[in-house]
């Protein structure tokens, strides 16, 4: 798996730093399964942002991405 994710108690979490999007728009930009989310859920000013995604959700300490979680065995349930 890229190294951009880390597979952390059974969720895919995009590793980036506070709001340093570059790397979400480079792996959204290469990534066949992005969905834009609503408009008003978008956080990045780019459109195809990983943190733009319907697919991903806000935790704690990081973000998740429920698309690679749902193909992953052993990952957790959407």
């Amino acid at each position: 798996m890229q190294t951009e994710y880390r597979f952390i108690h059974g969720r895919w979490q995009l590793a980036i730093t506070d709001e340093d999007y570059r790397a979400s728009r480079t792996l959204a930009a290469g990534c066949d399964a992005f969905m834009p989310d609503d408009e008003d859920e978008q956080v990045d000013d780019q459109p195809r942002s990983c943190v733009n995604c319907a697919y991903r959700r806000w935790l704690v300490d990081g973000i998740e991405c429920r698309y690679l979680c749902a193909k992953s065995p052993g990952a957790s349930a959407p």
